[in-house]
């Protein structure tokens, strides 16, 4: 198992944006953070000369045909809601993820944020599943804004309840550190959620819960007072409903690699995680475990 704790920073957090409705709401999570870690906000768009503009109500985005100088005049847009946050443009033109991957690594990105129009279906694969591929490849941590996203933004800098779940398989290990860390940041409760899908999961509740609290340090238990709950179901529909019930206001959950991400077909690959993110009603971070 990777290490269980330790202090989470968001130095330098990468917005992405196409100037979508979707894309604005993610700004306004991305801003308090900046504010409360004194983060430094790269604010990237890449022209992807693959990407079908999404259209959405109110939508005033380039159309993939403009020039750097009036793309920027777009960015300037936004100048007004990054007022006293230090910032930096950035246009690129090519494939979404390996210009946003090259940013990444050379901005020392330590979270991304994005916007999800939350489509499915034909559409989602026309329009390349833009979302899923970055927080299944990004090696930071990603926070995904999806369309039922409701609340006040600003409860993201100062978070009361975490949602963590957790299937005690390798990789769901990875987003323990990042809940426990912001739990602790925030002295926020944090709920740990086991879903049990099948035959196969034939351990009392009591164990399964007594399993989940012991992946908490006994130290990060005295102030983040970890919750567990078993639940049965579809994962991703008891993930989505629970953070409803329970009125968190983030989902830290892991999710496979790229690598693991590949071996299935599309159309089963791209089921729970992205099912969480879009119709998730608060915002989701997801922590992708690194193969070794």
């Amino acid at each position: 198992m990777e290490e269980l704790y330790k202090r989470v920073r968001f130095n330098n957090i990468l917005y992405a944006t196409d100037f979508s409705t979707a894309s604005q709401m993610a700004l306004s999570y991305a801003l308090p953070l900046a504010r409360k870690y004194s983060s430094r906000i790269f604010v990237v768009h890449v022209e992807s000369p693959t990407l079908i503009p999404a259209a959405s109500p109110g939508r005033t985005s380039p159309s993939g045909t403009e020039s750097d100088r009036e793309i920027m005049q777009f960015m300037a847009g936004l100048k007004p809601q990054l007022k006293e946050v230090p910032h930096e443009f950035i246009i690129r033109r090519g494939d979404i993820w390996k210009e946003l991957a090259a940013i990444i690594e050379e901005k020392a990105i330590s979270l991304v944020v994005i916007g999800t129009h939350g489509r499915s279906g034909a559409t989602k694969v026309i329009m390349g599943s833009v979302a899923e591929e970055i927080f299944r490849k990004s090696p930071c941590p990603v926070l995904t804004v999806g369309p039922n996203v409701c609340g006040e933004p600003e409860t993201i800098s100062d978070m009361s309840t975490i949602l963590c779940p957790i299937d005690f398989r390798p990789e769901s290990f990875a987003a323990i550190p990042y809940a426990t860390s912001l739990a602790e940041q925030n002295q926020a409760r944090l709920y740990l959620l086991y879903v049990a899908d099948g035959a196969a999961d034939q351990l009392p509740d009591a164990s399964l819960k007594a399993a989940l609290r012991a992946l908490i340090p006994p130290e990060a238990a005295l102030w983040c007072e970890p919750k567990a709950f078993i639940e049965s179901g579809t994962p991703a529909d008891k993930i989505v409903e629970s953070a409803a019930e329970l009125g968190v206001d983030i989902i830290v959950l892991a999710v496979k690699s790229a690598e693991q991400w590949a071996t299935k077909p599309p159309h089963i690959a791209l089921e729970t995680a992205y099912k969480i993110v879009t119709e998730s009603i608060c915002p989701v971070l997801t922590v992708r475990r690194r193969l070794t």
